[in-house]
């Protein structure tokens, strides 16, 4: 599984520092498959509706503390719990995008068209975190602070492929002459290191646990 997420990470810092103009281009051919994932337009409609809206201020010292780690166990499991049998789905475009080793920005249409069948799945988890944020009473700024936090305790990086974000900046880019798309929509995930020693002592426990919902982290769930 860390070998996996290496794999998909080494392939988003290439892309990560493609030339603009070939994001450019990608984003422009990938526009059309992103019109059928209309539906992602709820997503900022969901994101209001979180009852912690307050800005997230990360810790100097990096630490998670057990409360935080504790919901944030609780809302991916509800995710992955609501996905169901679609999760199946989610690791297999996982595994397909992680083998793409010698990927490059230019890819980016490719990819978005073969995940056109999770969008619906997608949005539903989506849902379903939202709920429980609500429920513990985090916000999405805190819940993906701890997620990365997490998994770069335990040393396994992850790439973030943002589908609402992708969404607007294709939009932006058609309705703006001349703007361009910002490349880091596809690169996100933990790249900042283990962190305090602290923190992978309270997660170790939950290790096989997260290596099996590396797929919604990567898919920004």
């Amino acid at each position: 599984m860390k070998k996996l997420a290496i794999g998909c990470l080494v392939v988003f810092v290439v892309v990560g520092v493609a030339a603009v103009g070939v994001v450019y281009y990608g984003y422009m051919k990938v526009r059309s498959t992103v019109t059928q994932f209309a539906e992602l337009g709820q997503v900022h409609d969901l994101e209001r509706s979180l009852s912690v809206q307050t800005p997230f201020v990360i810790p100097t010292s990096g630490e998670l503390t057990p409360e935080q780690v504790d919901k944030f166990m609780k809302v991916t499991s509800r995710v992955h719990d609501r996905l169901g049998k679609d999760i199946e789905l989610f690791q297999r475009n996982y595994k397909a995008l992680a083998a793409k080793k010698d990927a490059t920005i230019a890819d980016a249409p490719a990819l978005m068209s073969a995940y056109r069948d999770m969008a619906a799945g997608w949005l539903d988890a989506k849902r379903a975190q939202v709920e429980a944020l609500n429920e513990v009473g985090l916000s999405l700024q805190e819940y993906r602070w701890i997620r990365s936090a997490a998994y770069g305790a335990l040393d396994i990086p992850f790439i973030d492929v943002d589908f609402a974000h992708i969404a607007d900046q294709v939009k932006n880019a058609a309705s703006q002459a001349g703007s361009q798309p910002d490349a880091a929509v596809l690169v996100g995930g933990a790249f900042a290191g283990k962190g305090p020693a602290s923190n992978a002592k309270l997660l170790e426990k939950y290790r096989k646990q997260l290596e099996a919902y590396l797929p919604l982290a990567a898919f920004g769930l």
